[in-house]
């Protein structure tokens, strides 16, 4: 199956319009709700008790991460997101609503559940006093939660609620189980656009509008790699949209760019926007994800979303940690990006 190599940059005038129009979209957000933490610090030496360096902490942050960190790059944009989900009753939890409470999201859809550990993913980054901070290890916890079926059907109805006055739903999936188990309740009425984030069951999924893998969960998803191989990533690429009952496919691919998957349209490739010298891709897909369904929800074509979409994620990539864009940046990034200055 033949692709069309896309570069947008004609288009960038209409993409800004698009941005534009972001303000105040409804969105509601379903998914897993992680608290990223990260502490920085400086090596001092290597410990004499194990192989291991010695880090002077020097400053701690806390930042959504997951389905959290799409709702923030929604409402970076300027949506009026709805988030669902559940944190636990303990610090973690609690410094999460304060995150959420301190941007102005309503967090009433987030339930708190005594028992249930928030999810917690800490990053500690160091170096030599004067250089770069680079990731030495990442510690998780939160992942034994057990969703009771009063929870998921308070969340079941809470969807149903949001979904029947949002303009687009968000399934952000990061494998706790928590979204395929409230997803069996789905609402009988659905926005138009209902997309999918899901690293490890997006072949759980059907007859939604679309979903954006990256190319691992793709890779995934099709039970093959394809390395270089266009002529195969295609074929898979539109076989698993049609399988999956999608109408668009959009698959992130790193420094390679985006191939996306529309029905009734040739498989298009899109080039990365900006530098290809990543700096961090940590949450990269949350903001791929956010810019893609709010350019949906305003009436762009699918190619059109996904080209706005490529221009958020460049951005964000280039940013440390989980980070957001805004409409002001992504609007002077596509006027750059359409003189040739990127």
């Amino acid at each position: 199956m033949r692709a069309e190599r896309v570069d947008g940059r004609g288009r960038w005038r209409r993409l800004a319009e698009i941005a534009s129009g972001f303000s105040g979209t409804e969105v509601a957000v379903l998914g897993d709700m992680v608290l990223d933490r990260f502490w920085y610090g400086a090596v001092q030496r290597v410990s004499r008790e194990a192989p291991v360096p010695i880090v002077r902490l020097e400053r701690s942050r806390l930042l959504p991460g997951c389905a959290a960190n799409t709702v923030f790059n929604l409402a970076a944009l300027g949506a009026s997101v709805r988030p669902l989900g559940v944190v636990g009753d303990d610090e973690a939890g609690r410094g999460l609503k304060r995150l959420f409470e301190k941007a102005g999201i309503d967090g009433t859809g987030l339930l708190t559940v005594k028992g249930w550990e928030t999810p917690t993913k800490t990053r500690i980054l160091a170096g030599t006093p004067h250089g770069p901070r680079q990731q030495l290890v990442r510690v998780d916890a939160g992942e034994a939660n057990t969703l009771t079926e009063a929870v998921r059907e308070t969340l079941a109805r809470g969807l149903s609620e949001a979904a029947a006055r949002a303009r687009a739903l968000v399934l952000s999936d990061y494998g706790y189980g928590l979204v395929p188990a409230v997803w069996e309740d789905r609402p009988t009425v659905l926005p138009a656009i209902t997309a999918l984030d899901s690293r490890f069951n997006l072949a759980r999924f059907s007859g939604l509008t679309t979903a954006t893998p990256n190319e691992e969960e793709f890779e995934q998803a099709a039970g093959r790699s394809f390395g270089d191989d266009e002529d195969l990533l295609c074929e898979a690429g539109e076989a698993l949209r049609s399988r999956q009952r999608l109408k668009a496919l959009l698959v992130t691919r790193g420094a390679r760019g985006m191939a996306l998957f529309a029905e009734g349209q040739p498989p298009a490739l899109l080039p990365i926007v900006g530098s290809d010298q990543v700096v961090d891709v940590t949450g990269a897909g949350d903001t791929v994800m956010a810019a893609y369904v709010l350019a949906l929800a305003g009436g762009a074509s699918f190619l059109e979303a996904a080209l706005l979409a490529d221009v958020a994620g460049g951005i964000v990539v280039q940013k440390h940690g989980t980070a957001t864009t805004s409409v002001p940046e992504v609007v002077r990034t596509l006027e750059e990006w359409g003189d040739g200055r990127l």
